[in-house]
């Protein structure tokens, strides 16, 4: 389609986790702007701005799928500092960074400004960076360089809390208003990553858009779960399946790409492992979390039954810990979720995700009961308010997690 000129207004990207969707939606914005034939070694100013995520014609924003992408490239970068491991290091910052182009928070400046600190210190981080490797002096300059990488991860895992969950209403609308200006090279390109993850306000929004696309713009939405995109957006949409990669093929690329011998099934799992606060650790103990707060329910409550539920309680029961042990337990492992160690910033977070993904199991289970789905849909409901009340009015992550604890009335 990029060799015949016919690319569609929306293109739809789906496939698992770590299948290159995001990778290859960068490369076709590059190429679409690109002034001469769009090959990988072309040197114009177009492919250039690209190459380094800072066109102004690009727009990048949705949930992240791999966070931890900056730490293992930091990992690549100080292990072999070269200009190939240079260019991974800061584009996986950059990624991050787009997420808070000040055109998609117009009107939000009052969230945004909580984020600037961060955003600032990253741009200095990036020079002084840059300024050492241009440097003479070998070895202070390794010494140096390792704490200003380290300090690039810390503050990029500080800027993470504040990447809205889902895709904001707001920033599809600002999105459509900045769509409609002229481009500065050929052609605007709006990546959308993890576009199933917006409500129905943002998919109104964004259908609005995909109806009438102005001729110098390119949507490009990505998705790991094609069933949970909505069929009119579908039914607009270019459908672009990418394959899952083979084990063979992940290993591939992370001892090629990364200069890693780990052993991997698939990049999600690479990805992951590297979270100081791993999805895994956080689904067990959100199990936990889940079944000690269902379980005394439950033991009240004969109308509250359901299999997966009472397999959760069982669980909590055979630990003996309640819902505010297992939460101080996590605020222990994570230093009190940031506050005592920057690395865990975004582990709040991860917990809320992975208690999500544990009541949406019971909401799906078949035999869970009316009165256990009522019970859950409460839970589901305080548990977004959670998010919402730290990231804006900047309240402590233990003290939110304690109050949801006992949201039946009695500390569980």
């Amino acid at each position: 389609m990029l060799a015949a000129g016919n690319v569609p207004p929306s293109l739809l990207f789906t496939g698992p986790e770590g299948s290159g969707k995001q990778t290859a939606a960068l490369e076709c914005a590059r190429v679409l702007s690109c002034e001469k034939e769009g090959l990988w070694t072309c040197e114009c100013a177009q492919c250039s701005l690209h190459r380094s995520l800072a066109h102004p014609d690009l727009l990048l924003f949705g949930p992240r799928s791999f966070p931890q992408e900056t730490l293992v490239t930091a990992e690549y970068f100080l292990q072999a500092p070269t200009p190939t491991s240079y260019y991974a290091f800061v584009r996986s910052v950059r990624k991050l960074l787009k997420r808070f182009d000040p055109v998609l928070w117009v009107g939000e400046e009052t969230r945004l400004s909580k984020a600037v600190p961060s955003i600032e210190s990253l741009e200095e981080q990036l020079q002084e960076i840059q300024f050492l490797l241009s440097s003479s002096k070998a070895h202070p300059k390794a010494r140096s360089l390792e704490m200003v990488v380290n300090r690039v991860v810390e503050t990029t895992a500080g800027l993470e809390a504040f990447v809205p969950e889902g895709v904001p209403v707001f920033m599809v609308r600002n999105m459509a208003a900045w769509a409609t200006l002229a481009p500065v090279g050929k052609r605007k390109t709006v990546i959308i990553q993890n576009a199933d993850t917006a409500n129905e306000s943002t998919r109104n929004a964004m259908l609005k858009m995909l109806e009438e696309p102005p001729d110098t713009v390119r949507f490009i939405l990505t998705s790991s779960r094609r069933a949970a995109m909505i069929a009119t957006i579908l039914s607009r949409s270019r459908l672009i399946c990418f394959e899952p990669r083979t084990a063979t093929q992940a290993q591939h690329i992370v001892s090629r790409l990364f200069k890693s011998e780990e052993k991997v099934e698939n990049l999600a799992e690479f990805f992951h492992r590297k979270s100081p606060f791993p999805p895994d650790k956080a689904e067990k103990e959100a199990a936990l979390f889940v079944g000690a707060l269902l379980g005394r329910a439950m033991e009240k409550d004969a109308a509250m039954s359901g299999d997966r539920a009472s397999n959760l309680a069982r669980q909590a029961r055979d630990a003996r810990v309640s819902a505010l042990e297992v939460m101080r337990d996590v605020a222990e492992q994570t230093g009190n979720f940031g506050a005592k160690n920057a690395q865990y910033v975004d582990s709040f977070f991860i917990f809320l995700r992975a208690v999500a993904r544990q009541l949406a199991s019971i909401a799906g289970d078949a035999t869970s009961s009316a009165m256990l789905i009522v019970q859950v849909d409460r839970l589901s409901s305080k548990l977004r308010s959670l998010g919402v009340q730290y990231r804006v009015f900047n309240r402590s992550p233990e003290l939110l997690l304690e109050a949801f604890a006992d949201i039946f009335g009695e500390m569980t």
